[in-house]
This record gives structure tokens, sequence and C-alpha cells, in this order.
């Protein structure tokens, strides 16, 4: 478990988290109860759990109950958990504030790929209720797998440019048909799966490049700068395995929909925070 290098880090995100929310007027209450934690204390939290590489509401609750027990007034854990839930829209609001920022200060050349997000194993899919409604079986270079999938852009730096949660049958060449109409005036790395003749055109419309690795049956020859180029792919690979591996994006513990959708957004949250705030 890994421990905050700078508690002043902490503090520091914390203010401008405050801050934030404060101008965008995020803090309003919906009814007369005072909640127990502000949406900056929420926002903390997800940092502190990012921190910690903590992937459990239980695990989370525990260390603060213990090493920050001075710093917040928790509630039970139930409603911390629903609590937690609640306001991940409200943490949307501010992950996409952070997406802005780094499109407009990301370079020239993006990466995209996508993976996938089992919401069970695979024995347990007949028995899996929870994620019935938008969960779908598909099939990767892994195998099969049921649950969601994550589509990302990012730049050479590891900072998320975009972000798309789809079903799990869900192609990576309709995601970047969509995102085509959002880029422009950069080049796009991506793998095979996003080999297509109308987007390499539809790119070109936006004085957009995409290069994309080559199949086997295709006798297209790779020049010298796109091998350049697809070796750059990597950096992505890292950043999903940082989600997936350090900060446990993949999960089968939330027992709704809604804390499936924030368990994903407090992850990718916590990654982009201490991106901004911690590392930079």
């Amino acid at each position: 478990m890994n421990n905050i290098s700078n508690i002043s880090n902490i503090v520091e995100s914390f203010t401008v988290l405050d801050d934030l929310t404060a101008l965008l007027q995020l803090n309003k209450q919906t009814s007369r109860r005072k909640p127990s934690l502000a949406l900056s204390e929420v926002a903390a939290i997800s940092l502190i759990r990012s921190e910690y590489s903590i992937r459990t509401w239980k695990g989370t609750y525990k260390l603060l109950r213990t090493r920050f027990k001075s710093e917040f007034r928790l509630p039970n854990y139930k409603s911390f958990v629903l609590l937690m839930n609640n306001n991940a829209k409200l943490i949307l609001v501010l992950l996409n504030i952070l997406l802005q920022v780094n499109r407009k200060k990301a370079g020239i050349i993006k990466l995209i790929d996508s993976t996938p997000l089992p919401v069970c194993k695979n024995i347990r899919i007949p028995r899996h209720k929870t994620c019935k409604k938008i969960a779908t079986r598909s099939k990767t270079t892994m195998g099969w797998f049921y649950g969601l999938k994550l589509h990302l852009v990012s730049d050479l730096k590891g900072n998320i440019l975009y972000i798309r949660f789809t079903t799990g049958n869900v192609g990576d060449r309709v995601v970047l048909d969509r995102l085509l109409e959002r880029i422009n005036n950069s080049i796009i790395v991506a793998d095979a799966g996003y080999c297509s003749k109308p987007l390499e055109e539809k790119a070109g419309r936006n004085n957009n490049i995409l290069i994309t690795c080559l199949r086997k049956n295709m006798k297209k020859m790779a020049t010298f700068l796109d091998i350049c180029l697809l070796n750059l792919r990597p950096g992505i690979e890292t950043l999903f395995s940082i989600l997936k591996g350090r900060l446990g994006l993949v999960t089968s513990l939330p027992r709704s929909i809604n804390g499936y959708i924030a368990h994903y957004i407090y992850v990718i949250f916590g990654y982009m925070i201490k991106k901004a705030y911690v590392i930079s």
C-alpha cells in the first residue's frame, strides 16, 4: 500500500477543489439536511483513495476513521457509501473540466485504445443481475468477457483527453467515428482494430492523420515514420495498467449500476487529479 509522500499536496488539491466547487456552485443543497461531507471533501477522499491504492469503500472508510479522523466528519458506513455514489455525477463535472484542460495543453500526437471492464467472472454470468441492463458479452484478444468497455484518448504524457464508456459489444471504430467529430489537427495512433479507410478519410477532413497497425492480410507497407509512431502505443497500455492494476478500476463489488459507474468515475478522477496536482 502506497503512502502519501507529501500531505501538503493533498491540502493543495483540496484547496483547489474547494475553490472550484464554490465557483461552479456545485455544493448547493438539494435537501434541508446539511450533508456530512462537502463535494470538495468527497473529491479529496477520492484522491486519498487513489494515493493509497484502496479498491473498496470499506477500506477507504476504515482509513478515514483512523488516519484522517480529525479531517472528515464521517457518517455511518452505509450513509458514506450512499453519499459517495450520489456525488459521482457532480464529480463528473469536475472530471470534464480536467479533460478540457488536458485537451488544451495536449500535443499533436494522440493515442486511442479501449479496454474491457468485466463486471463479474465468466462463470458467474448466468447469476449476475446487478448490471444486467447495461452489460453485454464480447470478445477481445484475451478472450470473452461480460461487462462494459472503456475507450480512452490520451497524450504521450499519460494525460487523459477523452473518455467514453460503452457496452461490451460496441466496436472500437464506432467510438472513433464519433470522436473524430471533436478531434482536429492531430496524429491519432491506434491498433489494427481501428483500421478503416472511411475513418482515415473522415480523419483527414478535420486535418487529422490516422495511423493504425497493419493486419496480417494487408499488403500495405508501413513507413519508418509510421513504425516510430506505432511504437508509442504502449503509453496508453501503461495508462490502462495503472487504472486497472494499481487503482482497481475493474471490480465486481458494487451492488447497483450507480455503484459501478461511481467506482469508475472516482478511479479515473483520482488518477487525473493526482496527475494534475501531485505529479506535475
